[in-house]
């Protein structure tokens, strides 16, 4: 989106208006809004087609984070022990990225990972283009195969990435895993 938007930028530089006339002036659109029925909420839902996105729902999982590690985290003080920077991804490639990184992390057992999705672009007046990456990434993080490595998700502290980035809280091997990787005697 970034490249396309330079080499319009590029196009359009040398272009002038026409002599003797007067650009047209152009009316407000105003779209008008269905009254609602009930107490006003925002609605959270995917707006990618329009070139914007959601901020991710970042479930209530917070709890899952022990109090040392959930106050550590929100200062910055806590060091993620590895980290994964997605900019430049498709979003395939970002996905199976993450699914990698995951697994690798946890056959390393890593406790907390960082992994930067970025934030997108943000346009004048607020509207956000692109940022896909950030919008799929918790939903990738509850997929089967990666929900029984996670244990909890929240976006990181601005010295880590802000809200570009996120901690995810990895659950511990269980000792009965650990177990069927050592050789078993045999009888």
């Amino acid at each position: 989106m970034v490249k396309d938007a330079h080499l319009f930028a590029a196009a359009m530089s040398e272009v002038k208006p026409l002599k003797g006339r007067k650009p047209a002036s152009r009316a407000k659109t105003v779209i008008p809004r269905p009254k609602a029925e009930g107490p006003s909420r925002p609605h959270k839902r995917s707006l990618a087609g329009l070139g914007m996105t959601k901020e991710p729902e970042l479930s209530a999982d917070d709890q899952n984070f022990d109090r040392d590690t959930s106050r550590a985290l929100s200062r910055g003080k806590l060091v993620p022990q590895a980290s994964l920077d997605l900019h430049g991804m498709t979003l395939a490639a970002a996905e199976r990225a993450v699914a990698a990184f995951l697994e690798h992390a946890t056959t390393r057992d890593l406790r907390v990972v960082l992994i930067v999705t970025g934030k997108g672009l943000r346009l004048e007046g607020g509207r956000m283009l692109g940022g896909r990456i950030r919008a799929e990434f918790v939903g990738w993080l509850n997929r089967a195969d990666n929900r029984h490595r996670v244990r909890a998700v929240r976006a990181a502290h601005p010295r880590h990435g802000g809200g570009g980035a996120f901690y995810v809280l990895l659950r511990r091997r269980s000792s009965a895993s650990n177990r069927s990787l050592r050789a078993t005697p045999q009888r």
